[in-house]
């Protein structure tokens, strides 16, 4: 593996990721830096959390700063940055601040849920990189905020979910307003034949990019699922937090409302939580989150809205009330654990609630937690390998035949488990 002196990057931004401890790169930004550099329009596949947004931005950076401005000259816009959701794009934004620092380059950030007159003010100046969701950039282009003429980097981030969207139209009209000549970057954690088939028909001669880091969603998160009638859902959801003498988890479901109505539950039975939907406003979203990485609450319930762009590198449960239809949903969801092993006091609590509670079935068989015969499937190692995260699932009988997908989708198998509350 090189370093990232050996991938071209320029001293400044050498520095500003010595600064935040990154000193070797992963394998897709070893295979996809170089590609950037050389102008290549660029067709990237990784897991989540490997740092896909480091491997096209700072290589975009380093192009962008070889032009000169002043500090009062109207900037054209130069590179565009489109994602699906408010809280990826914030987190792109944090990732130019610290990758970029010294570069003197500026940076705008819009989104929906925000007024567009405070969003329109901001480009007086002119701006050399746009990051945007869809929707609020065709708003803004409507306006003539902006023009995309200059446009000379245009990446697409979790490119699968954009293609998903139905907003093919949209995307049309973004390539429409752009040169011809121009770099198209495509990146994304999962692979579909719609993103495949959008990138042959808008890239030139693409430099094809599949990272070889393990899928942490395969290789070190457990995963476990339980038959389960929808009505029962939230009384057995109560029971496996009790169970697990579970604290701090994040809960998948599907709707606002369903959002709203399980976390009012939640509280009712003196649990600390919070929830997030798309019609929650940005500001309290950002309280909300901000609040969640600070453990000043417990349990974090949420749409789909949360299943990417969110960094959380200490959470080892995931719990699903309801399986997402599309299996690339469930990896985006599950993948917001196991980003990193916890701390050693974290092991230990773990450990010993095991150890209270479990018997043992055999060298690296699963631990069981529970009363009686009725357990819970615990692990320590799948096949060698510490497990750094668990996603629970319940699943309803019209969901059943989403597993099959999901398991395609992780590459492995997945066993649907008789729900071992429900006796009790």
């Amino acid at each position: 593996m090189k370093k990232f002196a050996q991938l071209g990057l320029n001293a400044t931004l050498q520095e500003n990721l010595k600064n935040i401890n990154y000193i070797e790169p992963t394998d897709i930004q070893n295979k996809s830096i170089g590609a950037v550099l050389s102008r290549a329009d660029t067709y990237a596949i990784a897991p989540t959390g490997t740092g896909k947004t480091a491997a096209y931005l700072l290589p975009v950076l380093q192009e962008l700063s070889q032009s000169s401005f002043e500090k009062e000259d109207v900037r054209p816009l130069r590179a565009l940055i489109l994602v699906p959701t408010r809280e990826l794009a914030e987190q792109v934004e944090e990732s130019v601040i610290s990758y970029g620092k010294g570069l003197g380059l500026r940076t705008i950030t819009v989104f929906g849920g925000v007024r567009i007159s405070s969003q329109t003010k901001r480009f007086k100046r002119g701006t050399d990189i746009l990051i945007a969701t869809p929707k609020r950039l065709i708003d803004l282009l409507k306006l003539e905020t902006f023009s995309l003429a200059d446009i000379q980097h245009f990446v697409m981030d979790e490119a699968d979910r954009l293609v998903s969207m139905g907003i093919q139209p949209i995307l049309s009209k973004i390539l429409k307003n752009m040169p011809a000549k121009k770099q198209l970057l495509i990146f994304s954690a999962t692979d579909s034949k719609a993103l495949q088939k959008f990138g042959k028909e808008q890239q030139n001669n693409a430099r094809l990019i599949h990272a070889t880091e393990n899928q942490p969603v395969v290789e070190q998160i457990f995963h476990t699922f339980y038959r389960c009638a929808r009505k029962d859902k939230t009384t057995y959801l109560l029971k496996l937090i009790e169970e697990l003498s579970c604290d701090r988890a994040i809960i998948f479901v599907r709707t606002k409302q369903d959002v709203n109505l399980l976390v009012e539950r939640l509280k009712q039975n003196g649990l600390s939580c919070a929830g997030i939907h798309n019609e929650i406003p940005n500001k309290k979203r950002h309280e909300i989150m901000a609040s969640f990485k600070q453990k000043e609450f417990c349990f974090l319930v949420a749409t789909d809205i949360l299943s990417r762009g969110i960094d959380l590198t200490d959470l080892y449960y995931v719990i699903n009330i309801d399986l997402p239809v599309n299996s690339n949903d469930y990896i985006h969801r599950v993948g917001r654990t196991a980003r990193k092993n916890l701390t050693q006091q974290e092991q230990q609590s773990r450990s010993n609630t095991a150890d209270t509670k479990a018997t043992l079935k055999g060298k690296d068989a699963a631990k069981t937690i529970g009363r009686g015969n009725k357990d819970i499937s615990l692990t320590r190692k799948i096949k060698g390998k510490e497990v750094l995260g668990h996603a629970f699932s319940f699943v309803s009988p019209e969901q059943e035949r989403l597993i099959a997908k999901i398991a395609k989708a992780v590459g492995k198998e997945l066993k649907l488990e008789k729900n071992p509350f429900s006796r009790r």
